[in-house]
């Protein structure tokens, strides 16, 4: 791999996006008139439905219904009071960033025993999900077997954040999904970004610093992106922040090291870059002018800002230079994210 390799990511992403309608004119006239869509795309596509749910009112309303609003606020407040370089809603996000992981939400590396209660168990594989599990949202289900009693227990991957308000519990999947509801039924603008090594996270709009702020539920982690890359020392390919208002590849916000670069070879960058201008497009839609012009003009800053990460290289913080914090030693080793491996 060339030493300038994100050079080279950054120069083909300038070239691809400079030149979309000649790209888009000359993919009609290669394809057949059925349009051919790669597997990447169609995963692109259906991963930006996710955020979607996080507009219903109903939901937002049920969510703003669990928060301690005093005891955010109060902490917001306080804190803004000693720094004042965030503004009061970043303060607000960060105490809600704290309060979900000391408080709110568990992480769960196996479930306990539900006859034994504490007793460990172990995997021995998956289950179909049950009518009402599928309701709730659950995808799949993980099979656990007690070591002690040998009660055998189900352990549902659910999806929809309605859901996790009660359950409360799981991985980042989990975790990023009911955080970023909260950021939204707080009144913040909160992106969903998918990692495609496995990993989820948030980001949040800084109205104060005018760009998107990494924020990490599971680590407590607040405008930390080379905490993956430095701190973890995760190797990724592709980052990718989807909202209502769109897709974005910020790739260039987390990945800035050649050493924690994996190839991107899973669709061509032209189709990527189209690919996430029409599911913007489509959701802007329905947008006035105005706010279609708001939301092209903060576009374009980010992209001045990735390209920043691009031509100048600025050390990781102290804060980012740590081993993950969730997950149990031998998973976070086998996905190569105990620190041991950084760039």
């Amino acid at each position: 791999m060339s030493a300038n390799w994100i050079q080279d990511v950054a120069a083909r992403y300038r070239a691809a996006t400079g030149s979309s309608r000649s790209v888009l004119s000359t993919a009609r006239s290669q394809r057949s008139p059925q349009l051919i869509v790669s597997p990447f795309a169609s995963e692109v596509r259906n991963l930006s439905r996710a955020p979607l749910v996080y507009e219903e009112q109903s939901l937002l309303d049920e969510a703003l219904e669990i928060l301690p609003l005093e005891r955010l606020y109060s902490g917001a407040e306080q804190a803004a009071e000693k720094d004042d370089s965030w503004g009061m809603q970043d303060h607000l996000i960060l105490a809600l960033l704290k309060w979900f992981r000391n408080d709110f939400f568990t992480w769960v590396n196996e479930p306990a025993c539900t006859n034994c209660l504490d007793s460990q168990t172990a995997a021995i594989g998956g289950a179909a999900p049950t009518h009402q599990e599928l309701a709730d949202g659950a995808a799949r289900v993980e099979l656990y077997e007690c070591k002690s009693c040998k009660t055998i227990v189900r352990f549902p991957r659910y999806g929809h954040p309605r859901k996790l308000l009660s359950f409360r519990k799981g991985r980042c999947g989990e975790w990023a999904n009911c955080f970023t509801l909260l950021c939204r039924s707080l009144g913040s603008r909160a992106r969903w970004v998918w990692c495609a090594e496995d990993h989820v996270w948030t980001e949040v709009y800084s109205e104060t610093k005018k760009r998107w702020i990494h924020a990490d539920s599971c680590e407590t982690a607040w405008d930390q992106p080379r905490l993956y890359e430095q701190g973890w020392g995760k190797k990724m390919s592709y980052a990718i922040a989807f909202s209502a208002d769109g897709a974005t590849d910020v790739s260039r916000r987390y990945i800035r090291t050649e050493g924690g670069q994996l190839p991107r070879n899973r669709i061509p960058e032209s189709e990527l870059v189209m690919t996430l201008q029409a599911i913007t497009r489509e959701r802007r839609i329905a947008l006035s002018a105005s706010e279609k012009a708001d939301l092209e003009h903060e576009d374009s800053a980010e992209e001045r800002e990735l390209q920043s990460y691009v031509s100048q290289s600025t050390p990781a913080s102290t804060a980012e230079l740590r081993p993950r914090e969730t997950g149990a030693g031998e998973w976070t080793e086998a996905r190569g994210e105990n620190g041991k491996r950084r760039y």
